[in-house]
């Protein structure tokens, strides 16, 4: 089995706010869900019968925040003038607005950067996606993906984003902030045709074909 290690500057950090297997992390709404809602003269099936969600929720790992942090939107200023309280002020850093020129809600906002204490190394030839963890459905910033040679990168991970709130945020201790995926780097090439779709052993299964069929099981720990 392949090893993903976390090397964390702050042995307190890493004690109170390790990295978790994502499975572990599992948005409450989903582990509350029921399989099946059921209406008047219908039972339909919810999103948690649906395999490839369930394998994104529970897959790679995820990075926490740690330090409460309480930030204000920053609209035509320098990344350093966020409205920022915390204990640790190196935490929160930023770049301008021109280096994305992107609008976000039909303005001009320079974008945070929340510093972490991690180091990520995986195997030779094997990178890491790193995405906001999507079914966490957070509404008060949002940050970006990336993908990162982990094989060979040895420093810290940083995490730019923008802040979606008009409103002072706090940034509470806990909150999942990064969905780490490791893979497997490889070649690829594209291709495209035309042909009459037969039918699938899909096509013959009412209930859980996917998951009957074709699922291959993923192991994160």
């Amino acid at each position: 089995m392949n090893n993903i290690e976390f090397i964390c500057e702050d042995k307190s950090i890493m004690d109170h706010f390790p990295i978790k297997p994502a499975n572990k992390v599992i948005p409450d709404w989903y582990k509350d869900l029921d399989k099946w809602h059921s209406a008047p003269g219908v039972k339909l099936p919810t999103v948690k019968n649906c395999m490839p969600v369930q394998d994104y929720i529970t897959s790679g790992y995820i990075i926490q925040n740690t330090f409460e942090v309480i930030l204000n939107t920053n609209v035509g200023k320098s990344p350093e003038d966020f409205a920022v309280e915390t204990h640790n002020p190196e935490y929160i850093g930023g770049h301008y607005f021109q280096q994305l020129p992107v609008e976000f809600d039909n303005k001009n906002k320079n974008y945070i950067k929340i510093v972490q204490p991690w180091i990520i190394k995986t195997p030779p030839g094997y990178s890491c996606l790193f995405v906001q963890p999507f079914y966490h459905f957070e509404k008060r910033f949002k940050l970006f993906p990336s993908i990162v040679d982990t094989d060979t990168h040895d420093m810290i991970v940083n995490l730019p984003g923008v802040l979606l709130s008009d409103k002072e945020i706090t940034l509470e201790p806990y909150t999942p902030l990064m969905q780490v995926i490791p893979f497997k780097r490889e070649n690829w090439e594209m291709s495209m045709s035309v042909e009459k779709r037969e039918k699938s052993l899909l096509d013959f299964f009412f209930r859980g074909g996917y998951r009957r069929l074709f699922h291959k099981k993923k192991t994160y720990k």
